[in-house]
């Protein structure tokens, strides 16, 4: 049953008048003694604020109720605004204006208040100032609280002197004459772990003294609690009077299990097909991209190194054990370097990244089983590169080394910097290119195919209706070693047993011309132009600029000075550069004179009617007759016959090609 109390002190005539506005309440619960305090004084309950004296209690056998005692709250006017909005919304029941709300809701105007603090050795005070527009506490502000703690207040005037000196820190204000049995008390429960402390502060009764951070620390030793006690956070909640709110007082450190060493690869180690789709959404099936290519002195993985596990204490400071992470090796394999400290792994060579074992390896030598096709895409391999199938339609093979092929290209692209090896030979549809930087290109035939090569090309069996060129020498040197068709070009020699055939397709031998520094020729020969027409431009800016000069020196600015030292720097820098070219273009003339002094045709059987033969710079000869067993040459400019000799047993070196480095 609820009962209501007006709560009377003995305090002098001045706090008379604040005697009716607080009441002591006893009820079965919170809420119902709220109710019966509103009705008493005829406010809302979100309009409020209460203390608990006494908590109530339930159980089978009997029950205790609560005891609080109940004040009109100091900050009526915050919540004003809100009050229309309530009655609009929820019909005046106040859930938009509850405390729970209120929390969440930071006020631009907050009125100052007075913070008091009752210890044994006195009490003191200390002034909030006011946030905005709020109002500064007054002297009945500050009896209001002390009558609410039951405290004796100090004379008005003292407090007057407070409130004037506008004072941010604590200021003794008397002594204390504190109740017995009335202090605010501790409790404090302990995580199951010993890891946690939670700390519930309750308030003081009337008269009773407020706790001090000593005292919540001293609550906590008697638990035996040493570690990880958080004087800070205590001193805050004792400051913001964060009454019957646990919170955390201690804390223990956990233990860090170091973590473990770990390999980062730096390459893939697992080949997954990714499909790219060009601009207009469609997909390359051939662009598979499952080589993983290095070079030399690339970082393939690095190793980071475990870590120590750090130890942890519990509240107890008792030491909790921590485990060190575990090691593990950066496994090194073929083709790589270990840096010194175990912790780098590098690219020795250039090759192919291969990670079986838990080790990576680098392999020079990319190895095909099968075809090239859709089952393996386009090969691009920085090293060599052995096929045990064939080279289907439309496929490309590119590598930095050689390329061996054992079975037959199709119509595809092969290039490598080194040579290439074409076991079954080559039958292109007119679309296959062969391509060499810095090697030879070796087949068994070659049929409607382009194949460029800076060093030979040798064939077992026949050249057919092809666009070669070689550097060097191009043999056909097998039973049926026959050139029929298309344009053979090479810088030293062409050899074959019989070339042409009764059918006379259009077949065109060039020798004595290296095709490669033709077009290193031709490419210093352009670029020798575009610098020489920039020249003439700079030339003729320079003479207008210095005719502008010399007729009227007075007008010629520092700018006009600066622009001409520019002209002339420029003119110096192109004439340089011409001079340079000219220069390559003539080394690489006498090179290719001397070179095509020796080029030769080589047939030892038959050279059929229909055939052009140009050697060197000399006017092509077109053969109408069928000849016999011959060796074309140049002498005096002229084409030139002789029996046939063995280009193998001729004086000199004709089987090397290309351009000396």
């Amino acid at each position: 049953m609820s009962k209501l109390k007006t709560v009377m002190f003995e305090e002098e005539s001045a706090l008379e008048k604040l005697e009716k506005e607080q009441v002591e309440v006893i009820g079965d619960t919170i809420d119902e003694s709220l109710r019966l305090a509103a009705k008493h004084f005829g406010k809302e309950i979100y309009q409020l604020d209460y203390e608990v004296i006494e908590r109530g209690k339930k159980s089978l056998l009997f029950s205790h109720p609560f005891r609080i005692r109940v004040f009109i709250a100091n900050h009526e006017d915050n919540i004003n605004e809100l009050e229309g909005l309530d009655k609009k919304l929820t019909g005046g029941s106040g859930k938009l204006l509850s405390k729970e709300l209120k929390n969440l809701i930071v006020p631009k105007d907050v009125d100052g208040w007075v913070s008091i603090k009752y210890y044994r050795h006195g009490l003191y005070m200390m002034e909030i100032p006011p946030i905005g527009n709020g109002k500064y506490p007054n002297v009945q502000d500050v009896l209001k609280k002390l009558v609410t703690r039951g405290i004796n207040p100090p004379p008005e005037a003292a407090i007057q002197k407070f409130l004037d000196s506008k004072s941010t820190e604590y200021m003794r204000m008397g002594e204390a004459k504190l109740k017995p049995f009335a202090e605010a008390g501790v409790k404090v429960e302990i995580s199951d772990d010993n890891m946690k402390a939670f700390v519930t502060i309750l308030p003081p009764k009337q008269g009773g003294r407020d706790l001090e951070v000593a005292d919540v620390i001293y609550e906590l030793k008697k638990e035996d609690i040493v570690y990880g006690i958080k004087e800070d956070v205590i001193r805050e909640a004792l400051e913001k009077e964060k009454y019957n709110e646990p919170f955390v007082a201690a804390s223990g450190d956990p233990a860090i299990h170091g973590k473990n060493a770990q390999i980062v690869f730096h390459v893939r180690t697992e080949k997954k097909v990714v499909l790219k789709e060009d601009a207009s959404g469609k997909v390359d099936y051939k662009d598979l991209d499952l080589i993983e290519n290095v070079v030399v002195g690339q970082l393939l993985a690095e190793k980071t190194p475990p870590e120590k596990g750090k130890y942890g204490r519990d509240l107890f400071n008792q030491m909790l054990e921590a485990k060190d992470g575990q090691d593990i090796p950066l496994n090194q394999g073929k083709g790589t370097i270990l840096s010194e400290d175990k912790m780098k792994l590098t690219a020795e060579v250039n090759g192919q990244v291969i990670f079986a074992e838990e080790r990576l390896s680098v392999e020079t030598v990319y190895r095909i089983s099968g075809d090239v096709n859709m089952r393996t895409g386009n090969v691009t391999f920085l090293g060599s590169i052995i096929i045990t199938g064939n080279i289907e339609d439309n496929f490309q093979v590119k590598a930095s080394g050689n390329i061996e092929i054992y079975g037959t290209v199709q119509k595809a692209q092969v290039e490598a910097d080194g040579d290439i090896i074409i076991r079954q030979g080559v039958t292109g549809r007119g679309e296959a290119r062969i391509e060499s930087t810095g090697g030879n290109v070796v087949s068994k035939f070659l049929q409607d195919a382009i194949v460029v090569t800076d060093k030979d090309v040798i064939v077992q069996e026949v050249i057919m209706n092809c666009d070669v060129s070689a550097g060097g020498r191009v043999i056909c040197n097998g039973k049926k070693a026959n050139i029929l068709g298309g344009r053979i070009k090479a810088g030293v020699l062409i050899s074959a047993k019989n070339i042409g055939s009764q059918a006379n397709p259009t077949t065109e031998l060039i020798v004595g011309v290296n095709p490669k520094l033709l077009k290193q020729v031709e490419d210093y020969t352009a670029k020798r132009k575009e610098a020489h027409e920039k020249l003439e431009l700079l030339n003729k800016s320079h003479k207008t600029l210095k005719a502008r000069q010399e007729a009227d020196p007075s007008s010629f600015t520092e700018e006009n000075l600066a622009y001409l030292g520019k002209l002339e720097v420029g003119v110096k820098k192109l004439e340089k550069r011409i001079a340079e070219y000219d220069k390559e273009i003539q080394t690489v003339n006498s090179y290719m004179e001397q070179v095509g002094d020796q080029g030769k045709v080589y047939f030892e059987k038959k050279m059929y009617g229909g055939v052009s033969v140009r050697i060197k710079n000399a006017e092509p000869y077109k053969i109408k007759n069928d000849l016999q067993s011959k060796t074309l040459f140049l002498a005096e400019n002229k084409i030139q016959m002789k029996a046939y000799t063995d280009p193998e047993n001729e004086k000199g070196d004709t089987r090397r090609g290309g351009r000396r480095k």
